[in-house]
């Protein structure tokens, strides 16, 4: 079997990135969105196109196996997170429209828990790999890919959140090395989740 090679994002892997970014976001995606996964996929396909603040192509890199797509890794450096939020709330309104576009931001700002990463952090935000690659090695790939970029960046630490219900990837990431540092309990299921880090 070939090694996962990996390699950055380009316009033609948009709509395979907002499948693997759909993918991470699982329950999560569902409630923001408030719509059907086609719709919202749509959604993801033109915040991605617009480069709008965390979906923007510049966070992401593609891997593959035979030069096929098979996964996904979105990231950054923690400290940046709020000022990429800050840059998609209008590409929202363009894109949802004015009354789904509320309801998204309003949700967003009614999850539980607190920040996502500390600014000395570098952050993994979305690991996608697709069903028909499960166990190839993609999202460790994925992870050490990331790693290597923090260490490039000179950070000593990655972060990341991963949800209660997907304990696949909970395993991963402890395999990983990486431990939980927060426990953010919810009423909704699917919001409830584990903050993580690793020290490299």
């Amino acid at each position: 079997m070939s090694s996962p090679h990996i390699r950055p994002a380009v316009n033609a892997d948009i709509p395979f990135a907002a499948e693997m970014i759909q993918l991470s976001l699982g329950g999560l995606g569902d409630h923001l969105f408030k719509t059907n996964r086609q719709i919202s996929r749509g959604y993801m396909e033109k915040l991605i196109a617009r480069s709008a603040g965390r979906f923007a192509l510049r966070f992401a890199v593609i891997s593959s196996i035979a030069d096929v797509s098979k996964g996904a890794l979105f990231s950054c450096p923690g400290r940046i997170l709020s000022s990429l939020d800050k840059e998609i709330t209008p590409h929202l309104f363009r894109v949802m429209g004015l009354f789904p576009a509320i309801g998204f931001i309003r949700r967003v700002l009614a999850l539980p828990g607190g920040i996502e990463a500390e600014d000395d952090e570098y952050y993994i935000a979305n690991i996608g790999v697709h069903p028909s690659a499960q166990g190839q090695g993609i999202g460790s790939s994925l992870l050490n890919f990331a790693e290597a970029q923090a260490r490039r960046d000179g950070f000593s630490k990655c972060s990341l959140c991963v949800a209660f219900y997907n304990q696949g990837a909970l395993r991963l990431y402890q395999r990983h090395g990486y431990e939980i540092v927060e426990t953010v309990t919810s009423e909704h299921p699917s919001l409830a989740y584990y903050r993580m880090v690793k020290t490299l």
